[in-house]
């Protein structure tokens, strides 16, 4: 299996649809028909929201990009 990076994780699973790096919840169908993987990218907000980054394993763009579209 191929290991990529999201954020500063580097052993998140290409293909993967039970990567044990990702955050709860992850990954996630992308609409181009990869998986959409997330880690942590700091510490939790006052209302506990942690802030994420993600990347799709197939077209490398994070769900931000794909909400601009």
């Amino acid at each position: 299996m191929k290991l990529f990076t999201v954020g500063e994780e580097v052993d998140h699973r290409s293909g993967d649809r039970g990567c044990p790096e990702c955050v709860e919840g992850y990954p996630e169908p992308c609409r181009c028909g990869g998986w959409m993987h997330a880690a942590s990218s700091g510490e939790p907000d006052a209302d506990g929201t942690i802030p994420l980054v993600t990347a799709c394993d197939a077209c490398g763009r994070s769900e931000d990009m794909l909400d601009e579209v």
